[in-house]
């Protein structure tokens, strides 16, 4: 049960669709004759985040085909992903430790590399040698039974550090894909130190692999979110600035392994650039401070002149990056967060922050961290008292804030048992969304009426999406597979619906949860990237009413899972964009295709489907990296109506082209 609202709620979007449920299995979907000049999306809903998690950024969107590429320990004090034959790990290096290989000695790593695409390697190793012979180091590429691929000698310059670069070159047909191969540094020669081993394909892009970087530019990101989530409150942000091999690798501070902070910054602008993203800045409110965050805005924004933008420009990029959106901590309620707080804390942190970074620079946008993860009448209570709280604090120092975070993330299997099959979770997961729209989201607009200011804040759904965790996650709909592509695309309809609130939002995430996927150098995208990229181009600007009816189901409460009523089978929403009509629909329905019947207000000559369906367990591979993959076909219309039939789990986007 929901608490009672205040009586003055926040004012709901006009309605663009209304549902009636019917009991034959046709649903019906009217257009209206024009868009709602006032049901306008903001083109930062199709936005994404990136977070330095597991494998995300180094050995997935970082091209350089090392791990660990400075010598340093793992949280356990050994040395991470190299094998020692003979060398020596010691300390003193050119940052923290280093390898002395004394001639027969060596150091190896196992690697793949994409020779699907590219056979030739450069690399760049500091050496130096302390010795009076003139000693050889040998870079050399092998594969398991010890065949030599690739070789370069490296000579020393004498008892300092210095870079030498190579490249090693393979023969054509010599690995097969995703082969295993071992990478050995052996002294030949003498003795030689070596540290900061890079070895990038030669196709890299500003030290990116070239296939993330093509299958992010197709997906029309408005503004990337970057560095985190939970990474971000352990982040130290100039720690990821200047010469690669002067910064540190540290334990990531969130997720374990390491982070060589060589994806900073400077990287992450030339990311979006390449991309055609605008930067979103998280910034570290769980141990960083409100000066750490201030010289950070600094960095980014300030002249050239000044002191931040001297040493940005210092670093290579005199001119300002404008950043305007930035995100004061993640998730700062939860236990699982460096540095979490309690609401009262929130709001306090927020303003702080606030007003350091705005007095470097005063045209920023600045998010506060709200709570929107629950699902109980209890829950939901605790995410009114800590959005309240910081409403409340910030609207009586500096003003509301420009916008409150949400992560309404959907945990699976938390709180399910075997008792449950597969199909009753898939239902209760589909209806979420219908959940959320129906139940938080007036909620959400009370407590902005009683707690928001002028003006009222706007929302920012900085993550979103089905997360999983535990035993049997695999089991249960999931991010990975195209239940959780069905999820996405019927959040996004979600939002679409609170249109005059949601201004922001993240899909969750670009290279973690539904995602781009590099696995043993082979890059392919699971199911969700397919509906980031259908809707990302479809970009409706505003929306067109629609009147649907159809059949529909109940779900109860199920673990976390709140009972839902009237969720239709088949969801519905259609909008426009310069001209152009184009009519979303998802088939919640795992098992059944469902018949749609489409009326436009006036005549059409023919529509566009393309459609992504599969089971909703099925997913995309190495194997078979297309296993569900969109489809297109061409429907002739002779009128305004047309039916077609949506399969099972399946998303369809459908452009209209209309007589003339």
């Amino acid at each position: 049960m929901m608490a009672a609202s205040v009586p003055v709620p926040y004012p709901p979007a006009p309605a663009v669709v209304v549902f009636q449920r019917s009991e034959d299995d046709l649903t019906r979907v009217t257009l209206a004759s024009h868009a709602q000049p006032a049901a306008s999306i903001d083109p930062r809903v199709f936005s994404n985040f990136l977070e330095h998690l597991g494998g995300s950024v180094y050995e997935a969107l970082w091209a350089n085909v090392i791990y660990n590429p400075q010598f340093e320990a793992e949280r356990d004090g050994m040395l991470a992903r190299w094998s020692l034959s003979g060398a020596q790990w010691l300390e003193g290096g050119v940052r923290g430790r280093y390898v002395r290989c004394t001639e027969g000695t060596a150091v190896v790593q196992r690697l793949t590399l994409p020779t699907h695409r590219v056979l030739r390697y450069r690399g760049t190793i500091w050496v130096r040698s302390l010795g009076s012979k003139h000693p050889v180091l040998t870079v050399s590429l092998r594969k398991a039974d010890g065949t030599v691929l690739a070789e370069a000698n490296i000579r020393t310059g004498g008892s300092r550090w210095l870079p030498r670069r190579f490249d090693l070159r393979i023969a054509p047909g010599a690995v097969s894909s995703r082969e295993l191969l071992d990478l050995e540094l052996k002294a030949t020669v003498g003795e030689v130190d070596a540290d900061m081993l890079e070895v990038f394909p030669a196709d890299a892009v500003d030290g990116v692999d070239p296939d993330v970087l093509r299958i992010a530019r197709s997906l029309r990101i408005e503004l990337l979110r970057w560095p985190g989530g939970n990474f971000v409150s352990g982040y130290r942000w100039k720690q990821g600035i200047g010469l690669r091999e002067q910064r540190p690798t540290t334990p990531n501070p969130a997720w374990g392994g390491l982070e060589t902070h060589h994806f900073g910054t400077d990287e992450f602008m030339a990311f979006c650039r390449r991309i055609g993203a605008r930067p979103q800045i998280c910034i570290n409110a769980g141990n960083g401070t409100p000066e750490e965050a201030a010289a950070w805005v600094a960095y980014c924004n300030a002249e050239p002149g000044t002191p931040m933008g001297s040493l940005r420009a210092a670093n290579g990029h005199p001119e300002p990056y404008n950043v305007r959106v930035w995100e004061i901590g993640n998730e700062l309620y939860g236990d699982w967060q460096i540095g979490h707080t309690d609401a009262a804390g929130n709001a306090r942190r927020f303003e702080e922050f606030r007003s350091a970074m705005l007095a470097v620079d005063p045209t920023i946008e600045i998010i506060a961290t709200g709570k929107g993860d629950q699902f109980t009448a209890p829950g939901l209570e605790g995410d009114r008292v800590w959005n309240s709280a910081v409403l409340d604090a910030a609207t009586a120092s500096g003003g509301p804030p420009d916008y409150l975070s949400l992560h309404p993330l959907l945990p699976l299997p938390l709180g399910l048992d075997r008792t449950h099959t597969y199909e009753e979770i898939y239902l209760s997961a589909m209806a979420h969304p219908h959940w959320w729209s129906q139940t938080f989201v007036p909620d959400l607009r009370t407590v902005l009426a009683d707690h928001g200011g002028t003006p009222q804040p706007r929302v920012a759904v900085t993550e979103w999406g089905i997360i999983i965790g535990g035993p049997n996650w695999h089991i249960t709909p999931n991010h990975d597979h195209q239940s959780g592509a069905v999820y996405a695309a019927l959040f996004y309809h979600a939002m679409f619906r609170a249109h005059d609130l949601v201004a922001i939002s993240n899909t969750t995430a670009l290279m973690h949860g539904g995602c781009i996927r590099k696995d043993r150098s082979l890059v392919f995208v699971l199911p969700m990237v397919h509906v980031s990229r259908l809707y990302g181009q479809a970009r409706p600007s505003r929306l067109i009413p629609v009147t649907v009816s159809g059949p529909a189901y109940d779900v109860p409460q199920r673990g976390i899972m709140p009972a839902a009523a009237a969720v239709p089978w088949v969801d519905v929403v259609a909008g426009e964009n310069k001209g152009r009509w184009t009519v979303m629909i998802v088939n919640r329905d795992p098992s059944k295709p469902r018949t749609v019947e489409i009326t436009a207000p006036r005549a059409v000559s023919s529509v566009t489907v393309e459609t992504l369906a599969g089971d909703p367990r099925s997913t995309n591979t190495p194997e078979d990296p297309d296993h569900v993959a969109p489809t297109q076909k061409e429907i002739e219309v002779n009128g305004k109506a047309w039916s077609m039939e949506v399969p099972p789990s399946s998303v369809s986007i459908v452009a209209l082209r209309f007589r003339r």
